[in-house]
Protein backbone atom coordinates (compact mmCIF):
# COMPACT_ATOMS: atom_id res chain seq x y z
CA UNK A 1 0.00 0.00 0.00
CA UNK A 2 0.91 3.78 -0.34
CA UNK A 3 3.06 4.91 2.43
CA UNK A 4 1.07 8.03 2.31
CA UNK A 5 -2.23 6.62 2.10
CA UNK A 6 -1.57 3.46 5.10
CA UNK A 7 -0.33 6.40 7.10
CA UNK A 8 -3.49 8.72 7.17
CA UNK A 9 -6.25 5.90 5.82
CA UNK A 10 -7.41 5.40 9.60
CA UNK A 11 -8.37 9.12 10.14
CA UNK A 12 -9.66 9.29 6.53
CA UNK A 13 -12.05 6.34 7.23
CA UNK A 14 -13.44 8.39 10.40
CA UNK A 15 -14.12 11.75 8.12
CA UNK A 16 -16.05 9.38 5.90
CA UNK A 17 -18.12 7.60 8.87
CA UNK A 18 -18.99 10.94 10.51
CA UNK A 19 -19.81 12.78 7.16
CA UNK A 20 -22.10 9.89 6.20
CA UNK A 21 -23.99 9.91 9.65
CA UNK A 22 -24.36 13.45 8.99
CA UNK A 23 -25.90 12.72 5.39
CA UNK A 24 -27.93 10.09 6.84
CA UNK A 25 -29.30 11.97 9.79
CA UNK A 26 -28.40 15.18 9.90
CA UNK A 27 -25.74 17.20 12.17
CA UNK A 28 -28.12 17.31 14.80
CA UNK A 29 -27.17 13.25 15.39
CA UNK A 30 -23.79 13.89 16.22
CA UNK A 31 -22.38 14.27 19.49
CA UNK A 32 -20.81 17.63 20.52
CA UNK A 33 -17.42 15.76 20.93
CA UNK A 34 -17.91 14.25 17.59
CA UNK A 35 -18.56 18.02 15.35
CA UNK A 36 -15.17 18.93 17.05
CA UNK A 37 -13.98 15.71 15.59
CA UNK A 38 -15.88 16.35 12.24
CA UNK A 39 -13.96 20.06 11.68
CA UNK A 40 -10.40 18.72 13.43
CA UNK A 41 -10.36 15.61 10.59
CA UNK A 42 -11.89 17.65 7.51
CA UNK A 43 -9.07 20.02 8.23
CA UNK A 44 -6.54 17.79 8.54
CA UNK A 45 -7.81 15.71 5.25
CA UNK A 46 -7.60 19.31 3.89
CA UNK A 47 -3.90 19.99 4.35
CA UNK A 48 -3.62 15.80 3.30
CA UNK A 49 -5.30 16.93 -0.40
CA UNK A 50 -2.82 19.85 -0.57
CA UNK A 51 0.67 17.65 0.25
CA UNK A 52 -0.98 14.99 -2.37
CA UNK A 53 -1.13 17.43 -5.00
CA UNK A 54 2.35 18.89 -4.35
CA UNK A 55 3.76 14.92 -4.04
CA UNK A 56 2.42 13.96 -7.11
CA UNK A 57 0.18 11.41 -5.73
CA UNK A 58 -1.41 8.62 -7.95
CA UNK A 59 -5.18 10.03 -9.22
CA UNK A 60 -7.22 7.98 -7.47
CA UNK A 61 -6.00 9.44 -4.14
CA UNK A 62 -6.07 13.07 -5.05
CA UNK A 63 -9.71 11.47 -6.23
CA UNK A 64 -10.82 10.09 -3.53
CA UNK A 65 -9.27 13.32 -1.36
CA UNK A 66 -10.81 15.80 -3.40
CA UNK A 67 -14.29 13.97 -2.77
CA UNK A 68 -14.03 13.15 0.58
CA UNK A 69 -12.96 17.12 1.69
CA UNK A 70 -15.99 18.62 -0.63
CA UNK A 71 -18.19 16.17 1.00
CA UNK A 72 -16.66 17.48 4.68
CA UNK A 73 -16.57 21.02 3.46
CA UNK A 74 -20.64 21.40 2.97
CA UNK A 75 -21.34 20.09 6.71
CA UNK A 76 -18.39 21.95 8.15
CA UNK A 77 -19.26 25.31 6.57
CA UNK A 78 -23.11 24.72 6.62
CA UNK A 79 -23.60 27.89 8.82
CA UNK A 80 -25.50 25.65 11.15
CA UNK A 81 -26.02 26.70 14.77
CA UNK A 82 -23.25 25.69 16.93
CA UNK A 83 -23.67 23.91 20.14
CA UNK A 84 -25.47 25.88 22.79
CA UNK A 85 -22.65 26.31 25.70
CA UNK A 86 -22.50 24.21 27.84
CA UNK A 87 -19.70 25.50 30.64
CA UNK A 88 -20.23 22.23 32.64
CA UNK A 89 -19.69 19.90 29.99
CA UNK A 90 -16.73 22.40 28.76
CA UNK A 91 -15.07 22.25 32.00
CA UNK A 92 -15.80 18.56 33.70
CA UNK A 93 -15.52 16.58 30.24
CA UNK A 94 -13.55 18.87 27.68
CA UNK A 95 -10.54 20.28 29.99
CA UNK A 96 -9.69 17.24 31.79
CA UNK A 97 -9.50 15.08 28.62
CA UNK A 98 -7.87 17.18 26.82
CA UNK A 99 -5.19 17.49 29.38
CA UNK A 100 -4.84 13.80 29.73
CA UNK A 101 -4.53 13.55 25.84
CA UNK A 102 -1.84 16.21 26.36
CA UNK A 103 -0.38 15.97 29.66
CA UNK A 104 3.39 15.97 28.38
CA UNK A 105 3.26 19.83 27.32
CA UNK A 106 2.28 20.49 31.06
CA UNK A 107 5.00 17.87 32.16
CA UNK A 108 8.16 19.87 30.32
CA UNK A 109 6.52 22.97 31.51
CA UNK A 110 6.90 21.51 34.83
CA UNK A 111 10.45 20.36 34.40
CA UNK A 112 11.49 23.94 33.03
CA UNK A 113 10.15 25.91 36.32
CA UNK A 114 11.23 23.41 38.18
CA UNK A 115 14.66 23.42 36.73
CA UNK A 116 14.58 26.86 37.41
CA UNK A 117 13.63 27.16 40.87
CA UNK A 118 16.40 24.38 41.97
CA UNK A 119 19.07 26.30 40.25
CA UNK A 120 17.65 29.44 42.13
CA UNK A 121 17.70 27.52 45.54
CA UNK A 122 20.86 26.66 45.25
CA UNK A 123 22.90 29.72 44.52
CA UNK A 124 20.18 32.08 47.23
CA UNK A 125 20.79 29.10 49.48
CA UNK A 126 24.93 29.83 48.85
CA UNK A 127 24.87 33.39 49.19
CA UNK A 128 21.41 35.03 50.02
CA UNK A 129 22.81 38.18 47.49
CA UNK A 130 21.25 35.92 44.44
CA UNK A 131 17.55 36.46 45.82
CA UNK A 132 17.88 40.38 44.83
CA UNK A 133 18.56 39.01 41.54
CA UNK A 134 16.15 35.97 40.92
CA UNK A 135 13.13 38.16 42.40
CA UNK A 136 11.19 40.70 40.34
CA UNK A 137 12.03 43.08 42.93
CA UNK A 138 14.19 43.93 45.55
CA UNK A 139 11.78 45.21 47.71
CA UNK A 140 9.91 41.68 47.69
CA UNK A 141 12.99 39.75 48.20
CA UNK A 142 13.50 42.55 51.08
CA UNK A 143 9.90 41.83 52.31
CA UNK A 144 10.89 37.74 52.21
CA UNK A 145 14.24 38.54 54.13
CA UNK A 146 12.30 40.39 56.77
CA UNK A 147 9.82 38.10 57.19
CA UNK A 148 12.17 34.60 57.75
CA UNK A 149 14.14 37.12 59.96
CA UNK A 150 11.14 37.59 62.27
CA UNK A 151 9.61 34.92 64.12
CA UNK A 152 5.79 35.47 62.96
CA UNK A 153 3.79 32.39 62.08
CA UNK A 154 3.10 31.53 58.19
CA UNK A 155 0.03 33.74 58.11
CA UNK A 156 1.77 36.73 58.74
CA UNK A 157 3.21 37.07 55.82
CA UNK A 158 -0.06 38.12 53.73
CA UNK A 159 -1.43 39.86 56.67
CA UNK A 160 -0.46 42.96 56.66
CA UNK A 161 -0.99 43.62 52.95
CA UNK A 162 -4.49 41.98 53.01
CA UNK A 163 -5.82 43.75 56.19
CA UNK A 164 -4.20 46.96 54.50
CA UNK A 165 -6.40 46.75 51.17
CA UNK A 166 -9.37 44.51 52.36
CA UNK A 167 -9.23 40.63 52.34
CA UNK A 168 -11.52 40.70 49.03
CA UNK A 169 -9.81 43.43 47.01
CA UNK A 170 -6.60 41.35 47.86
CA UNK A 171 -8.24 38.01 46.58
CA UNK A 172 -9.16 39.86 43.02
CA UNK A 173 -5.80 41.47 42.76
CA UNK A 174 -4.28 38.29 43.08
CA UNK A 175 -6.47 36.85 40.26
CA UNK A 176 -5.88 38.98 37.97
CA UNK A 177 -2.40 39.22 37.84
CA UNK A 178 -2.13 35.09 37.79
CA UNK A 179 -4.30 35.39 34.65
CA UNK A 180 -2.91 37.97 33.38
CA UNK A 181 0.91 35.49 34.26
CA UNK A 182 -0.85 32.48 32.80
CA UNK A 183 -2.21 34.14 29.72
CA UNK A 184 1.48 35.36 29.03
CA UNK A 185 2.57 31.62 28.93
CA UNK A 186 -0.30 29.93 26.88
CA UNK A 187 0.07 33.65 24.26
CA UNK A 188 3.78 34.01 24.05
CA UNK A 189 3.95 30.12 22.63
CA UNK A 190 3.30 32.40 19.43
CA UNK A 191 7.19 33.24 19.74
CA UNK A 192 8.23 29.59 18.73
CA UNK A 193 7.98 29.23 22.71
CA UNK A 194 10.28 31.31 23.88
CA UNK A 195 8.30 33.86 25.52
CA UNK A 196 6.32 30.40 27.53
CA UNK A 197 9.90 29.70 28.23
CA UNK A 198 10.93 32.81 29.58
CA UNK A 199 8.34 33.05 32.00
CA UNK A 200 8.41 29.69 33.33
CA UNK A 201 11.76 29.97 33.96
CA UNK A 202 11.07 33.45 35.57
CA UNK A 203 8.54 31.72 37.41
CA UNK A 204 11.15 29.23 38.67
CA UNK A 205 13.37 30.95 39.51
CA UNK A 206 11.22 33.54 41.82
CA UNK A 207 10.01 29.83 43.85
CA UNK A 208 13.55 28.98 44.27
CA UNK A 209 14.44 31.82 45.80
CA UNK A 210 11.82 32.53 47.71
CA UNK A 211 12.24 28.78 49.35
CA UNK A 212 15.87 29.46 49.19
CA UNK A 213 15.71 31.83 51.91
CA UNK A 214 13.33 30.14 53.87
CA UNK A 215 16.09 27.32 53.56
CA UNK A 216 19.04 29.95 54.70
CA UNK A 217 17.15 31.19 57.99
CA UNK A 218 16.01 27.65 58.95
CA UNK A 219 12.52 28.55 58.34
CA UNK A 220 11.62 26.45 54.51
CA UNK A 221 8.87 24.46 56.06
CA UNK A 222 7.52 27.99 57.38
CA UNK A 223 7.61 29.80 54.01
CA UNK A 224 6.22 26.29 52.41
CA UNK A 225 3.26 27.34 55.11
CA UNK A 226 3.39 30.25 53.63
CA UNK A 227 2.12 29.14 49.90
CA UNK A 228 0.93 25.98 50.59
CA UNK A 229 -3.19 26.99 50.94
CA UNK A 230 -3.22 28.17 47.03
CA UNK A 231 0.47 27.70 45.87
CA UNK A 232 0.13 24.13 45.05
CA UNK A 233 -3.25 25.19 43.15
CA UNK A 234 -1.99 28.03 41.76
CA UNK A 235 1.23 27.31 40.64
CA UNK A 236 -0.26 24.14 38.55
CA UNK A 237 -2.80 26.15 36.82
CA UNK A 238 0.40 28.12 35.83
CA UNK A 239 2.43 24.97 34.79
CA UNK A 240 -1.15 24.18 32.29
CA UNK A 241 -0.70 27.51 30.39
CA UNK A 242 2.97 27.07 30.23
CA UNK A 243 1.56 23.94 28.54
CA UNK A 244 -0.66 25.19 26.39
CA UNK A 245 1.67 27.96 25.45
CA UNK A 246 4.45 24.62 24.35
CA UNK A 247 1.50 23.41 22.11
CA UNK A 248 1.29 26.10 20.00
CA UNK A 249 5.16 26.66 19.84
CA UNK A 250 5.54 22.97 18.61
CA UNK A 251 2.83 23.29 16.07
CA UNK A 252 5.21 26.34 14.57
CA UNK A 253 8.54 24.48 15.35
CA UNK A 254 7.81 21.04 14.21
CA UNK A 255 4.13 20.51 12.21
CA UNK A 256 4.61 17.51 10.80
CA UNK A 257 3.28 16.54 7.79
CA UNK A 258 0.55 19.07 8.23
CA UNK A 259 1.75 23.13 6.66
CA UNK A 260 2.37 25.33 9.62
CA UNK A 261 -0.65 27.97 9.36
CA UNK A 262 -2.90 24.58 9.55
CA UNK A 263 -0.77 22.63 12.36
CA UNK A 264 -1.41 25.92 14.38
CA UNK A 265 -4.35 26.33 14.29
CA UNK A 266 -5.38 22.71 15.35
CA UNK A 267 -3.10 22.99 18.24
CA UNK A 268 -4.18 26.60 19.09
CA UNK A 269 -8.37 24.31 19.40
CA UNK A 270 -6.94 21.93 21.75
CA UNK A 271 -4.43 24.64 23.60
CA UNK A 272 -7.23 27.36 24.32
CA UNK A 273 -9.42 24.65 26.29
CA UNK A 274 -6.66 24.04 28.60
CA UNK A 275 -5.61 27.88 28.59
CA UNK A 276 -9.24 28.71 29.63
CA UNK A 277 -9.37 25.85 32.22
CA UNK A 278 -7.23 27.13 34.38
CA UNK A 279 -9.26 30.54 34.75
CA UNK A 280 -11.57 28.52 37.55
CA UNK A 281 -8.29 27.28 39.21
CA UNK A 282 -6.52 30.79 39.36
CA UNK A 283 -9.95 32.21 41.20
CA UNK A 284 -9.91 29.67 43.58
CA UNK A 285 -5.99 30.17 44.20
CA UNK A 286 -6.90 33.52 44.02
CA UNK A 287 -10.01 33.75 47.13
CA UNK A 288 -7.64 30.98 49.35
CA UNK A 289 -4.39 33.12 48.76
CA UNK A 290 -6.74 36.47 49.74
CA UNK A 291 -8.82 35.02 52.52
CA UNK A 292 -7.26 31.71 53.91
CA UNK A 293 -3.32 32.32 53.38
CA UNK A 294 -3.67 35.01 55.79
CA UNK A 295 -4.91 33.46 58.40
CA UNK A 296 -2.44 33.19 61.60
CA UNK A 297 -4.65 32.12 64.32
CA UNK A 298 -6.69 28.61 65.30
CA UNK A 299 -5.19 25.70 63.13
CA UNK A 300 -4.29 27.95 60.77
CA UNK A 301 -0.84 28.47 62.78
CA UNK A 302 -0.17 25.12 62.66
CA UNK A 303 1.85 24.72 59.06
CA UNK A 304 1.16 21.23 58.89
CA UNK A 305 -2.01 21.84 58.46
CA UNK A 306 -1.44 24.52 55.93
CA UNK A 307 0.36 21.98 54.25
CA UNK A 308 -2.02 18.90 54.14
CA UNK A 309 -4.58 21.74 52.96
CA UNK A 310 -2.55 22.71 50.37
CA UNK A 311 -1.97 19.10 49.67
CA UNK A 312 -5.56 17.92 49.81
CA UNK A 313 -6.71 20.97 47.49
CA UNK A 314 -3.66 20.04 45.18
CA UNK A 315 -4.87 16.30 44.98
CA UNK A 316 -8.81 17.18 43.73
CA UNK A 317 -7.72 19.46 41.63
CA UNK A 318 -5.05 16.62 39.64
CA UNK A 319 -7.60 13.64 40.03
CA UNK A 320 -10.14 15.87 37.92
CA UNK A 321 -7.48 16.60 35.56
CA UNK A 322 -7.12 13.20 35.15
CA UNK A 323 -10.57 11.43 35.71
CA UNK A 324 -12.96 14.46 35.59
CA UNK A 325 -14.56 13.64 32.57
CA UNK A 326 -14.92 9.95 33.49
CA UNK A 327 -16.89 11.07 36.57
CA UNK A 328 -18.98 13.70 35.19
CA UNK A 329 -20.06 11.84 32.34
CA UNK A 330 -19.65 8.88 29.91
CA UNK A 331 -18.10 9.94 26.59
CA UNK A 332 -18.99 9.28 23.44
CA UNK A 333 -18.63 6.23 21.69
CA UNK A 334 -17.29 6.78 17.98
CA UNK A 335 -19.41 4.94 15.70
CA UNK A 336 -18.44 2.71 13.22
CA UNK A 337 -15.03 1.83 14.60
CA UNK A 338 -12.17 1.38 12.44
CA UNK A 339 -11.08 -2.12 10.92
CA UNK A 340 -8.24 -3.96 12.38
CA UNK A 341 -6.67 -3.99 8.51
CA UNK A 342 -7.23 -1.37 5.90
CA UNK A 343 -7.81 -2.81 2.26
CA UNK A 344 -5.22 -2.10 -0.21
CA UNK A 345 -7.32 -0.28 -1.98
CA UNK A 346 -9.37 3.29 -0.52
CA UNK A 347 -12.77 2.71 0.90
CA UNK A 348 -15.26 3.80 -1.61
CA UNK A 349 -16.79 7.16 -1.13
CA UNK A 350 -20.37 8.65 -2.35
CA UNK A 351 -20.47 12.13 -3.56
CA UNK A 352 -23.48 14.15 -2.01
CA UNK A 353 -21.53 18.04 -1.89
CA UNK A 354 -22.85 20.55 -4.36
CA UNK A 355 -19.84 21.56 -6.68
CA UNK A 356 -19.28 24.51 -5.22
CA UNK A 357 -18.12 22.62 -2.19
CA UNK A 358 -15.04 20.63 -3.72
CA UNK A 359 -11.75 21.80 -3.41
CA UNK A 360 -9.76 22.09 -6.33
Amino acid sequence: MNRFVERYSDDWQRLHDLVQAAEKRGLASLTVDQLQELGTLYREAASHLARARTEGQPPHVLNYLNDLVGRAHGWVYTGTPRPPLRPLYFFGVHVPSTFRRHAVYVGAAVAISVLFAALSFGLVLSDQRWAMVMMPSPQLAQAVEDFVASNEPAGKYFAETASTIGSVNFAAFLMIHNIHVALMAFALGITFGLGTFYVLATNGLMLGAFLGLGAAHGRLLDLLAVVAPHGVLELSAVFIAGGAGLMLARAIVDPGDMFRADALKLAAFRAVKLAVGTVPMFVVAGLLEGLVSPQASGVFADNAFRILLGCVIGTGMWLYLLAGDLVFTRRPGRSGGRPKTRPDSLPATRTTAAAGDRVH
